[in-house]
């Protein structure tokens, strides 16, 4: 026997607690399905608006990271993504794994490099091209971005990111939310946080990432919340629940192909 859909299952369920319901409870028979249907379109929404990402780790050869550089561009500029599209980084300071690394974005079920666009033979060709310069490969993950402030990653080049363990996801979600409209939100630039869904890199369940022009102005950032802030950032940490805070590291988004 086929089984029901989420959605279907709980529609099932709320029609028959309406079924229990009096004749004379209409209003309240009305108010259920109405919040019932907001919640439906809710879900739908939220599966079909799901970003998701896959980044690989690896070490470049010493001097040669342009000529790999070169390779992802021959392969990638001008290239049409289903959605979303590829970053090459350079990591920097910090908690780093490897010397570079790859990110792959899109939505879910619209992921990666459109039909037709290139041949079993091209990508082939393009791994063979890419490994000259890579001295090895590292871990990878993949996982999916909840939050955003809607600032293109590429246009604040200079990231730094926090891994962490979340035991409290929607006091954490909600804080980090609030803190990003109304305590960290300086000078146009960007924040991300996301999940881990495969993959755990140093135990950590979930990732958030801020992104200023450089790392100058990414001190200067601290030093505002620091100084305009301090009550938010404060506030933050008291009701985003138990969490547990791994490793912290810099990068650079070397190149962009797609768009975010």
């Amino acid at each position: 026997m086929k089984s029901l859909p989420l959605i279907d299952l709980i529609f099932f369920k709320e029609y028959l607690n309406f079924k229990k319901l009096k004749i004379l409870d209409k209003p309240k028979i009305m108010k259920k399905l109405f919040t019932f249907i907001l919640f439906s379109l809710f879900i739908n929404t939220a599966i079909a608006q799901t970003n998701t990402f896959t980044v690989y780790y690896f070490d470049v050869k010493r001097g040669m990271e342009s000529s790999l550089a070169d390779v992802f561009d021959s392969f990638y500029e001008g290239v049409e993504f289903k959605s979303g599209g590829v970053y090459l980084e350079r990591m920097h300071r910090g908690d780093v794994s490897g010397t570079h690394r790859v990110v792959a974005f899109g939505e879910l079920g619209k992921f990666g490099v459109a039909d037709g666009q290139k041949t079993s033979q091209d990508w082939e060709q393009f791994r063979t091209n890419r490994n000259k310069f890579i001295e090895k490969n590292g871990p990878s993950y993949s996982g999916r971005i909840m939050l955003s402030n809607g600032v293109d990653p590429f246009s604040k080049g200079y990231f730094q990111l926090y891994e962490g363990k979340i035991y409290e996801l929607e006091k954490f979600t909600a804080a980090h939310s609030k803190a990003m409209k109304d305590v960290w939100d300086y000078n146009g630039n960007a924040m991300l946080f996301g999940t881990y869904d495969v993959g755990a890199p140093g135990g950590a369940t979930h990732w958030a990432a801020f992104g200023a022009d450089n790392l100058e102005s990414l001190m200067q950032w601290k030093v505002y919340i620091e100084e305009n802030n301090a009550k938010g950032q404060a506030e933050y940490f008291k009701t985003r629940g138990k969490a547990e805070d791994l490793t912290n590291y810099s990068l650079t988004i070397l190149k962009q192909y797609g768009g975010f």
